[in-house]
C-alpha cells in the first residue's frame, strides 16, 4: 500500500481542473471541452477516498463517523459561506424569483441533492442555466454520495473477502459503471450527466490508481505523466457541450487523469509555484466562480476576463485562509448549517416578495406571467382554425409552432382574415418534430397533412412560416423517437423545408420567412420586479432600464440567403423594427414588455413586430 504523502502533482491537477471550469463557464469558446475539469476532480476525489479507506480497512481502524466528519469538515465551512454570501446578495439585488430559486437550490446544494434537483429540471448546458446560482455544486452531491456509499460497501464488503479481493471488486465495479453510463448516456443524457451511477466509475478509476500502484523509472513516470497530461488538456479542445457527455467521451480526461496519479513523479511538471497555490485554493476557486458569472449577468453587468478572475481569486483566497484553512468547528459549524438551511428554506417559499415596492402585478409566477402576456394567448392551438375578421377574400396562411401563434391577436386587431396552422412544440417541416411525446408527434405529422391538402385547394394566399427555428428543439421521426437533429442536420432540414413548400405551393403566390426575434436573457417579468426593488432605485443598471445587445442569430443569417434562392420567397426579420443598430427593446414606449418569456413575443411586441411584418408584405 501506497505511503501517506503530500502529492504536489495532485495539486497542480486540481489547478489545471478548475481553470478549465473556469473559462468554460466564462466564454465556451476559449475552453469548449473545460467541462471535463469536473471529471478530472471525480478521478482525483476516487484516489484520495480509496487511499483513506483501503488503508484503515488494512490496519482495522477505519471509522466511518470519523470519515464523514473528516470530509464536512472540509467541504461545509466554504460551502455555507458562499452560500451565504450568495444569499445575502440576493436579497439586495434579485427579484422574488430568481431569489425563490436560490433559495430552493442553495438548500438542495447544503443536503447534497443538488444533483438530482439539475437533473429533474434540466441539462448542465441548457439556456436556463445562467438562472441557477449553485448549478456547479451537483459535483459536490455526487462527491458527497460517493462517500456515503463508497466506504459502507467497503466495509460490508470487507467482513466477507479479503483486501485482495476488495481491489478486484472496485475494478469490476468500474467496469459495470462506466458500461451503464454508455448505456444511459445514450437515452438519457440528462440523468447520465448528474447521477453518481453513471459517475461512480470516474471515482473508482482514481481508486484504481491507488490500489495498482506504478513501480518504475522516474524518466518513464515523467514520460507517462506527459501523456496523461496531454490527454487531458486535448479533451478541453476536441470536445465542447454538444458532445454526448459523459459516456466514451469522458474516458479522455479520466484515463489522462488516472495515469498522472498513476506516475507519481517526484520532478512532475504540475509542480510549479502557480499551479501549486492554485491548486491549494481550487475548492474555494470552484465554489466561487459560478456563482460570480450568474451574478454580474443578473444584475446585468459586463466584465473582462481579467476583472473575473482577479476577484474570483481574491474572494477564494480570502474564503481558504478564513474558512477553509479552519478545521475545528465543532457544534459552532453544525449551527451554521442548520441557519443556512433554514433560511435558504425560507427564501424557496416565495422569494421574500414583500421587499417589492409598489404595487405587487408583477409577483405572480414565469408560466402565469407568459399565460397573460403572450401573444397568441386565446388564439387556438389546432390545425386548421379559420378567423374570418371581415367580407374580403383576402386571406393568409399562418404555418409554425407557437412562435407563429403569437401573431394571431395582432392580426384578429386588424381585422384581418387568416387560417392558422399552428401547433406548439411541432417543427414545421415533415418528419421532423420537437419532443418524445408521442402524441403531440402525431399531432405535429397532421398538421403537415392537412397544411399540404390546403395549400393545394387555396393557391393564392400568400404564406407565412414563423417558427423557433431552433436546432436543439428538433428530433428526428424514427421508430425509437430518440434521434435528435444534429446543428449541421439541421440547415439541411429547413433547406428540404423550404424547398418542398415552394414546390406543393406554386409559383403564383408569396411565402413569408420570419425570423427569430434577438430574445431576452432575462424573462422580462423578473426584470420588471427587480425594478420594484428598493436597491434599484439607486443604481441604474436593471436590465429593464436600457435595450439588450443585438445578437447574431446565425439561422436568420441562413434563412434570409436560403430566401435569395427563390423569386417568391421573402425574408422578413423582426429584429429589424426591435433593434437599431446593436440595440434591441425590451419594454415598449410606454414600458409595456416586449416579451412574455426570453423569447416569444408579448401581445406588445407581437404588435410592433405584426405591424412590420404586414407592411412588409402589402
Amino acid at each position: 500500500m501506497q505511503s501517506k504523502k503530500f502529492r504536489a502533482d495532485i495539486n497542480g491537477l486540481r489547478a489545471i481542473a478548475v481553470l478549465s471550469v473556469m473559462f468554460f463557464h466564462f466564454n465556451q469558446g476559449l475552453v469548449p471541452g473545460g467541462f471535463a475539469g469536473v471529471d478530472v476532480f471525480f478521478v482525483i476525489s476516487g484516489f484520495l477516498m480509496t487511499s483513506i479507506i483501503f488503508r484503515g480497512l488494512e490496519n482495522n481502524n477505519f471509522s466511518l463517523w470519523n470519515f464523514l466528519k473528516a470530509r464536512a469538515r472540509r467541504i461545509v465551512p466554504a460551502l455555507v459561506t458562499v452560500i451565504s454570501i450568495v444569499l445575502a446578495l440576493g436579497y439586495l439585488f434579485f427579484e422574488p424569483l430568481t431569489y425563490q430559486l436560490a433559495g430552493k437550490h442553495g438548500l438542495s446544494s447544503l443536503l447534497f441533492v443538488s444533483n438530482i434537483t439539475y437533473a429533474s429540471e434540466a441539462g448542465y448546458f441548457d439556456a436556463d442555466s445562467f438562472s441557477k446560482l449553485f448549478l456547479h455544486t451537483w459535483s459536490l452531491s455526487v462527491e458527497w454520495q460517493f462517500y456515503i456509499v463508497y466506504p459502507i460497501i467497503l466495509i460490508i464488503l470487507s467482513k466477507l473477502f479479503s483486501i485482495s479481493t476488495l481491489k478486484k471488486i472496485v475494478v469490476i465495479s468500474a467496469i459495470i459503471s462506466f458500461a451503464f453510463c454508455i448505456y444511459l448516456s445514450s437515452i438519457n443524457k440528462t440523468l447520465s450527466y448528474f447521477m453518481i451511477y453513471t459517475r461512480g466509475w470516474e471515482m473508482l478509476v482514481g481508486g484504481i490508481a491507488f490500489l495498482f500502484p506504478l513501480s518504475t523509472t522516474e524518466n518513464k513516470k515523467r514520460i507517462i505523466e506527459s501523456l496523461g497530461l496531454i490527454l487531458i488538456i486535448t479533451s478541453f479542445f476536441i470536445f465542447s457541450d454538444t458532445d454526448n457527455w459523459p459516456s466514451y467521451n469522458a474516458l479522455l480526461p479520466v484515463f489522462g487523469t488516472y495515469l498522472c496519479i498513476l506516475a507519481n513523479s517526484y520532478k512532475s511538471i504540475l509542480s510549479n509555484t502557480a499551479l501549486q497555490k492554485i491548486g491549494l485554493w481550487s475548492y474555494s476557486i470552484y465554489l466561487v466562480h459560478w456563482p460570480l458569472i450568474v451574478f454580474f449577468k443578473t444584475i446585468n453587468i459586463d466584465i473582462s476576463m481579467f476583472i473575473y478572475f482577479s476577484i474570483t481569486i481574491l474572494i477564494s483566497y480570502l474564503i481558504f485562509n478564513l474558512i477553509e484553512k479552519k478545521r475545528n468547528y465543532n457544534y459552532g459549524l453544525l449551527l451554521l448549517y442548520i441557519l443556512t438551511s433554514l433560511s435558504s428554506y425560507y427564501i424557496s417559499i416565495n422569494g421574500i416578495s414583500s421587499r417589492l415596492s409598489g404595487d405587487k402585478k408583477n409577483e405572480t409566477d414565469l408560466v402565469e406571467y407568459h399565460r397573460k402576456f403572450y401573444g397568441g394567448e386565446g388564439i387556438s392551438n389546432k390545425v386548421g382554425v379559420i378567423y374570418k375578421n371581415n367580407d374580403s377574400n383576402n386571406n393568409l396562411v399562418i404555418f409554425g409552432d407557437s412562435f407563429s401563434r403569437q401573431y394571431g391577436n395582432y392580426l384578429n386587431k386588424q381585422k384581418m382574415n387568416y387560417i392558422g396552422f399552428f401547433q406548439d412544440g411541432c417543427f414545421s417541416a415533415n418528419g421532423v418534430y420537437n419532443v418524445y411525446d408521442p402524441k403531440l408527434k402525431n399531432e405535429c405529422i397532421s398538421r403537415w397533412v392537412e397544411f399540404s391538402k390546403h395549400i393545394q385547394i387555396d393557391k393564392k394566399s400568400p404564406i407565412i412560416l414563423a417558427q423557433g427555428w431552433k436546432a436543439d428543439l428538433a428530433l428526428k421521426s424514427n421508430k425509437d423517437d430518440a434521434i435528435a437533429v444534429k446543428p449541421y442536420e439541421f440547415i439541411d432540414f429547413q433547406d428540404k423545408f423550404i424547398d418542398e413548400i415552394v414546390k406543393i405551393s406554386g409559383e403564383e403566390r408569396n411565402i413569408y420567412i420570419i425570423g427569430r426575434p434577438t430574445g431576452v436573457r432575462k424573462n422580462t417579468h423578473q426584470c420588471l420586479s427587480e425594478n420594484k426593488l428598493p436597491i434599484y432605485k439607486y443604481i441604474n443598471i436593471s436590465p429593464c432600464k436600457k435595450p439588450t445587445l443585438k445578437v447574431d442569430i446565425k439561422i436568420n443569417n441562413h434563412l434570409k440567403e436560403l430566401s435569395l434562392k427563390y423569386k417568391n420567397v421573402f425574408f422578413i426579420d423582426p429584429n429589424d423594427i426591435l433593434c437599431n443598430d446593436d440595440l434591441c427593446m425590451v419594454v415598449d414606449s410606454k414600458g409595456n414588455p416586449i416579451y412574455s418569456d426570453t423569447a416569444h413575443l408579448s401581445i406588445y411586441g407581437a404588435e410592433v413586430v405584426g405591424e412590420y411584418i404586414i407592411s412588409k408584405i402589402k
